[in-house]
């Protein structure tokens, strides 16, 4: 029977226009160990597509039974190669070809294969005005996908990214990233906890040489996240990652870590964020954020500094006693804790001055 209908099938060597095919079999080894049991009609299908091969032929049916093999068998990177010379050299519709992969990529999001062809063929077309809205729809399906994600950070870096930075960045590029900011903005208003989106965001940020000064920008963003949901881990990474970027140490936003770990909205310094009623306090992930920042400082302590052995080891226990107290929260990571503290312990050993 048919794999589509009813019908009896019939070889593709016995269809009218493809009778001049003589099919080429695979070439297993003899008394194989583990063949693959290949149904009749992908089995069918591949030897058509070898004949095809073998006599190099791009032509409409060449296309036609690519777009059959593909449609049973996704991840085979040879047919799509295949498939992807057959259009270039035809000089065929590739806009079509692009209508192809929005349904297939509806069903094989996790396939190398089809994005990689999806971008040799906007890379053909060298036009990328539809891909931002085919991968926001591809992302409505599943938002943290690495693919779509490394597919849509592609077509912005290869069609819109300004190394010149922003002030020399046509109104074009300025628009498509200023939308980035705020597409990132709607998928954490929708998930805070989609780390996917904070990546993207940082992205966008501080790689696309489109934000300019905007180091506050996103400090004030994370904690303005941070005071609605602060155990969501990937805003504190967001936050570690920009404090890294800018070369600013952890201690910076000690201030506003603190009455979030105590417990304390009322003792957040003026012009922070103001903590939400619903937020879950003590966040023993500022707990760990003040032991990191404690930790830092200690071993930023310079030798030639006054009192630098005093404040180095008083950072140092602050460090180990807080590490220590997240054992209470998070008692699958003590062990790590432990080790954290004990690492912490070891920069109590005195501070000397090189020669």
């Amino acid at each position: 029977m048919s794999p589509i209908g009813s019908e009896p099938y019939v070889l593709w060597s016995k269809r009218p226009g493809w009778e001049d095919l003589e099919p080429v079999p695979q070439n297993d080894a003899p008394d194989s160990l583990v063949p693959i049991a290949y149904d009749e009609f992908y089995r069918d299908a591949m030897d058509t597509f070898r004949a095809i091969v073998a006599k190099q032929e791009r032509s409409e049916r060449t296309l036609e039974i690519t777009k059959l093999i593909i449609q049973m068998n996704p991840g085979h990177y040879t047919v799509w190669k295949y498939r992807a010379d057959t259009l270039l050299q035809m000089q065929t519709n590739l806009s079509a070809e692009l209508d192809l992969l929005d349904q297939l990529v509806k069903h094989h999001l996790k396939s190398y294969q089809v994005w990689q062809h999806r971008r040799t063929i906007v890379l053909a077309l060298d036009d990328p005005s539809r891909e931002l809205d085919f991968t926001a729809k591809a992302l409505a399906l599943d938002a943290k996908n690495y693919h779509t994600w490394a597919y849509r950070q592609w077509v912005l870096l290869h069609f819109w990214s300004s190394a010149a930075g922003a002030r020399s960045a046509s109104e074009e590029q300025r628009t498509v990233w200023d939308g980035e900011l705020a597409y990132a903005d709607k998928l954490l208003e929708e998930d805070l906890r989609n780390n996917s989106a904070w990546n993207h965001r940082f992205f966008v940020a501080f790689e696309s040489g489109m934000g300019g000064d905007c180091g506050d920008r996103e400090i004030r963003y994370a904690k303005e996240k941070l005071a609605i949901s602060p155990n969501n881990p990937s805003a504190w990474n967001y936050l570690r990652g920009t404090l890294k970027r800018l070369q600013r140490p952890l201690s910076t936003c000690s201030a506003f870590a603190k009455p979030l770990a105590l417990n304390t909205p009322a003792d957040l310094p003026a012009g922070e964020p103001p903590i939400s009623d619903k937020a879950e306090l003590p966040a023993w992930l500022a707990i760990e954020y003040l032991a990191d920042a404690a930790a830092e400082d200690a071993a930023a302590v310079k030798a030639s500094e006054a009192d630098a052995e005093q404040r180095r080891s008083d950072k140092a226990k602050e460090a180990a006693d807080l590490f220590r107290s997240l054992e209470e929260f998070d008692p699958i990571r003590r062990f790590y804790y432990e080790f954290c503290a004990k690492r912490a312990e070891s920069l109590l050993t005195p501070v000397t001055v090189c020669a």
